[in-house]
């Protein structure tokens, strides 16, 4: 049996057919923005949200050829790896000790508090097997691409995590997808909602932002709800704008912007290996052939962006082919949202909810709605808790085994979907959608979705593919 990743200092390794490189990129934002209210109170003046700038890590199919000294392992020893937790570390300790300090407006959010002394004492050492700057792999003809004629091609994902996450914290679903032919943008947002980041040309660090960080101008609506709703508009920006800003990597002979070493968070060793992987980049990825995923505030965002147009000029409509959802949480999508009737070009879409969030009756009602509408699909897994669709349940000793099992059903039913085979899956096959009507049985607070094996899958709506 595999040791716990804190005993062996690995998180698993991805389990498709390809290696799965690293590299992490940050560009200037295409279209400037920034809410004037509210300011941090940290920081006079200065507007808490602001497209700062696009910054992201790219999991993807790596090749085996050499890509320099420093990629590999060394003969014999597997990926070198990049540290789970992000820069800045100890920022990213502090931004958890925020988050956890008080409300988060979000169930589930305050359970794991120590994580804290775990990601300070223990999980530093703690490594994603990856491949970092390894050259992109040349495609096959089998990738799991939409089209005939884009199957030369990988297929692009972006990836938006949820409140308190980073562009690390969901590597095991973002490397599984790159290890099944997928280029995956895992993004680190820069609107509050992450532990820590470090703003370019600011020499800041921004933490966690609480209700309490925030000064508002008079007369403006202080309500937490509303602040999370300017995050996703913000949100919503930094996904187009990572879109549009890797696209133009894709072209020959693209390069990044001039950089300082610490804007980047690379050395000068480092930006050049980045340099040079960018140039292995051209004629192997589709821009055309986007799909969209998120878990919790990320989820989120998919579905706002699905049912709202672009918000800028300088960043046009994306060409979003499929969309998954983890555990959506609608709250900060202002009602009332757009009505997916209103689209009839929406792409298929699947969301796989937690027990607990199909419980929260108010929430899973609207969500009921709102994917009917779409012609999506929707499921709950029994045994997923909220936090299960992240690496968070893999820290933990007791419960690494279970927490794999549950994250190898996500990764099956998401690779399923998106290769257009949902339907035939064993977890789907025969199955009728309840509609929303689950069967249930009454429990603590209530009525509870009658009790299945961990893994069960429970089929809430049958979608389109």
């Amino acid at each position: 049996m595999p040791l716990p990743p804190l005993i062996s200092a690995n998180l698993p390794s991805a389990t498709g057919p390809y290696n799965v490189g690293y590299v992490p990129l940050s560009h200037p934002p295409i279209a400037h923005f920034s809410h004037p209210h509210p300011t941090h109170v940290e920081h006079p003046g200065l507007p808490a949200l602001k497209v700062h700038e696009v910054a992201y890590s790219v999991f993807y199919p790596a090749s085996n050829e050499s890509g320099g000294k420093g990629w590999l392992g060394g003969a014999g020893k597997g990926p070198a790896g990049v540290n789970w937790v992000p820069e800045p570390f100890w920022g990213v300790v502090r931004g958890y000790e925020k988050f956890f300090e008080g409300k988060t407006g979000q169930p589930g959010g305050r359970g794991m508090k120590w994580l804290v002394g775990t990601l300070g004492y223990i999980a530093g050492r703690l490594k994603i097997p990856v491949y970092p700057f390894a050259p992109l792999l040349a495609p096959r003809s089998s990738t799991p691409s939409s089209s005939a004629s884009s199957s030369e091609k990988y297929p692009l994902v972006i990836f938006s995590h949820g409140l308190a996450g980073t562009r690390h914290t969901y590597s095991q679903f973002c490397a599984g997808l790159a290890s099944e032919g997928y280029v995956v943008l895992a993004l680190e947002h820069r609107d509050g909602s992450g532990p820590a980041v470090c703003l370019p040309g600011e020499s800041r660090v921004m933490h966690y932002i609480r209700r309490s960080d925030l000064k508002w101008a008079e007369g403006e609506d202080k309500s937490l709800t509303h602040f999370r709703t300017l995050q996703l508009d913000i949100r919503s920006r930094e996904i187009y704008e990572a879109y549009h800003s890797f696209k133009k990597l894709l072209a020959p002979g693209a390069s990044l912007p001039k950089v300082s070493v610490s804007d980047s968070g690379l050395d000068k060793k480092g930006l050049a290996k980045r340099d040079e992987w960018i140039k292995t980049l051209e004629g192997k990825v589709d821009a055309e052939d986007l799909r969209l995923t998120g878990h919790s505030f990320g989820g989120g965002t998919v579905l706002h962006i699905l049912q709202t147009p672009s918000p800028d000029p300088l960043l046009p409509a994306l060409p979003i082919k499929q969309a998954i959802a983890l555990d959506p949480w609608l709250e900060p999508i202002p009602l009332p949202s757009s009505s997916t009737k209103a689209h009839p070009a929406m792409p298929p879409l699947l969301v796989i909810n937690s027990i607990g969030f199909t419980e929260w009756s108010v929430h899973f009602k609207r969500l009921m709605g709102m994917i009917k509408e779409s012609q999506g699909w929707l499921m709950s897994i029994h045994g997923v808790g909220h936090q299960s669709f992240s690496d968070f349940p893999l820290l933990d000793p007791r419960s690494h085994a279970q927490a794999k099992l549950l994250l190898n059903k996500i990764h099956d039913l998401s690779t399923s979907f998106l290769s257009h085979d949902l339907e035939s899956s064993p977890d789907i096959k025969d199955k009728t959608a309840d509609q929303g009507k689950y069967e249930t049985e009454t429990g603590y607070g209530g009525m509870k979705i009658k009790k299945g094996a961990d893994g069960e899958v429970v089929l809430h709506l049958k979608g389109k593919e």
